[in-house]
């Protein structure tokens, strides 16, 4: 028997309306059980899989979600993990690739599948993808066992903190540039073992009591910290002043900790001493910099021209192929958790969840400071 734990957030899957609007957790309940197939929480054709729906007492659009609901969610799978055997959390498509990021890092020693999903259309629409997305996450967190947090949609099984939402319209929605799906789903489940994680060793598995309590004792505690800071994310264009960016970085409350810097290219910025400036006063006073690309595909490469060169000596640190997505939610992650301005910069560069290829690979350590 095979046990899978299903959250409903909101999101387009459970939408009625016009405008559309996220349906309540029961209503969605009912929706479910009237599918074909997933009668009596069990799926059709999957003998010894049983999924049980749960839901957010108030649902949401993905627009309104913040960083103290990443923490809602990964506690709800924190208070079920030694109940199931995966996991799938029903979310909206515009901010699923950083809640899909956000839960790779709050749930360091994950040893089971985590899975997010959702739709471009409502369940209750005829001609809609909500049905085989559904399905697919089910079966795949039931089935895989992938000890790692992923995004399914429109047959692809992606690594969470690599995936991006890159189109608006069509069922194909999200994309991972940088890294290659971990599995598809057609007329039979195709996973890459080579590609996923390992599962984690037994001093950090959420598979043994004593991590499963360390992890939700820092949950707890990170979300009355995530509301003492902000992390702010800038995409550069051509004509940016420094002003500009003075003042998000002065202007924002709760102060800022962070910056996810989305340059040109392979990280390159304005090179004019006014620009470099802001960034320099900032790093001096504490705040982390990050030059990301706002590029699709590609990595961060500062040594390449002089523009990217005078971004790191201001102070950034470059994110490699780290999606900005990615980037902001990590940041996040580690403030939250307790890590200094040189804990983060420093670990910020390390891979910790399979996040980033950098040229100095460190591998996958915990989140729970020293």
């Amino acid at each position: 028997m095979s046990r899978v734990y299903v959250l409903y957030t909101g999101g387009t899957i459970g939408c009625e309306g016009s405008p559309l609007a996220p349906v309540a957790g029961p209503a969605f309940g009912k929706l479910v059980a009237s599918m074909p197939g997933l009668q009596q929480g069990s799926v059709a054709g999957y003998e010894g899989l049983r999924y049980h729906l749960d839901w957010f007492e108030q649902t949401l659009d993905s627009s309104n979600i913040t960083p103290s609901d990443w923490i809602t969610i990964a506690q709800r799978i924190v208070e079920h993990y030694a109940e199931y055997d995966g996991f799938v959390v029903l979310h909206g498509t515009d901010t699923m690739s950083f809640t899909a990021s956000a839960l790779s890092f709050l749930l360091p020693g994950l040893s089971k599948p985590v899975i997010l999903t959702g739709s471009q259309l409502p369940l209750s629409f005829t001609l809609s993808d909500a049905l085989p997305n559904l399905v697919g996450a089910i079966v795949l967190a039931g089935a895989s066992r992938v000890p790692e947090c992923c995004l399914y949609f429109d047959s692809l099984l992606m690594r969470g903190n690599r995936s991006v939402k890159v189109n608006a319209n069509l069922f194909a929605a999200f994309a991972s540039p940088n890294y290659p799906a971990l599995g598809t789903v057609g007329t039979e489940i195709t996973l890459f073992d080579r590609l996923c994680l390992p599962p984690p060793p037994s001093d950090v598995s959420m598979s043994e009591e004593a991590n499963l309590a360390r992890v939700r004792v820092q949950l707890e505690r990170m979300h009355s910290a995530v509301l003492e800071f902000s992390i702010v994310s800038v995409v550069l264009y051509p004509g940016i002043q420094g002003s500009t960016v003075e003042a998000i970085l002065q202007g924002t409350r709760p102060r800022v900790r962070g910056m996810i810097l989305q340059a040109f290219g392979e990280g390159n910025g304005p090179s004019q001493p006014t620009f470099l400036d802001v960034l320099r006063r900032a790093n001096d006073r504490g705040v982390v910099i990050m030059d990301n690309t706002q590029v699709l595909g590609g990595t961060v490469n500062v040594d390449a021209y002089h523009t990217g060169s005078s971004l790191a000596q201001a102070g950034a640190c470059s994110a490699f192929d780290m999606t900005p997505e990615a980037a902001l939610a990590k940041m996040v992650a580690l403030f939250g958790c307790g890590e200094d301005f040189r804990g983060v910069k420093s670990r910020m560069q390390q891979s910790l969840a399979g996040e980033i290829t950098p040229p100095i690979t460190t591998g996958i350590t915990s989140m729970t400071p020293s």
